[in-house]
Formats: structure tokens, sequence, C-alpha cells
């Protein structure tokens, strides 16, 4: 894919969308055992895509503290409230990507067999391309978190390529997704 990117805010086809790295999820009961090892690795993202002008995206419980100081959105990146794990399920953040013609996004933060498998599975259903950096991701479980990033690399490529093949021109998202930006 190329970039559309000029220097300006948005005018890139990739987004950054940022999930659940509120303070939360990092202590107390609601934390998440391994959130704290991809911070930095979040980080790396949310600069690479700063520092390019790309969209970035915050989508949080409605319940949920504020994100972490090492992640703080800034003025012009929308935090949507999801009450459901996907992040597009009643939020604005399919019409926010259609403003900024995004065609591929990168989904990182917690937790991979909820809201970050869920998220992919409607960005695919929408027609987007996914990418999901394993070292941004993380889960309470080992075991779902091995289980969701198996169906993210091996099973759904196969699936949705087998489907893009008896559908024709079935608009949906290039394969398969990856594990790196």
């Amino acid at each position: 894919m190329t970039d559309a990117h000029d220097g300006s805010r948005g005018e890139s086809d990739r987004a950054l969308v940022i999930l659940d790295m509120t303070l939360d999820r990092f202590r107390g009961t609601r934390a998440v055992a391994g959130a704290a090892n991809i911070v930095r690795y979040v980080q790396g993202e949310l600069r690479y895509f700063r520092e390019r002008g790309r969209p970035v995206v915050f989508a949080n419980d409605p319940l949920a503290a504020p994100v972490i100081q090492e992640l703080t959105p800034r003025s012009d990146e929308p935090v949507f409230k999801k009450p459901a794990p996907s992040a597009f399920f009643r939020t604005e953040l399919e019409a926010h990507l259609a403003r900024h013609r995004v065609r591929r996004v990168t989904i990182v933060g917690l937790e991979t067999h909820t809201g970050v498998l869920l998220t992919a599975a409607d960005a695919l259903a929408r027609g987007l391309a996914v990418v999901v950096p394993e070292p941004c991701v993380a889960a309470a479980s080992s075991e779902s978190h091995a289980a969701a990033l198996r169906l993210l690399r091996e099973e759904w490529p196969r699936t949705w390529a087998a489907g893009r093949a008896t559908e024709g021109s079935r608009p949906h998202a290039a394969m398969p997704l990856s594990p790196t930006t």
C-alpha cells in the first residue's frame, strides 16, 4: 500500500487504533498480567504514526480510568468509549476512519482475545486491511493470547482468502493479518 501523506494530520491511508490502555488495566482488580510489557512497543507504534501525521485513535471501556500517561492522547486524537469489546460497536470509529480515507488499521493494546480480536474482525468485515503487531498486544491468559494470535496469523488469512476466491469481487481487505507494521 502506498501512503497518500502530504505532511498534514490524517492524510494517510493507515491509522493506529489503541485499545484499553488505561490505568485500571495496569493495576487493581482489572489489571492484565503482561500489560506493562507491551507499553514500550505501543509507544513505538504511536511515535511512528504521529511522526508521519497518520491518524491515531484510542478506544476504551466507558467505565475505564484514563489512558496511561506514557500514551496520553493529543487533542486531535479521539478517545472513543466503546460499550463492547470491539472498537467499532456503537462508536464513531468507522465514520472517523472513513473521513480520513483509512484503508489499513494497526490494532494494539488489550486484550488480544477480546478487544483486539473483535476489532480486527469488524475492521476486516468493513473492508479494511489489518495489522496486529504481536509485541503490542497482551491478555490476562497466555492461552487465550496464543489462541487469538493463532487465529489472526493462521486461520483468518486462509478463511478470508477462500471467501474472496469464491465471491469474486468482494471488497474485503488484503491478507494476511500481520504480526508487524
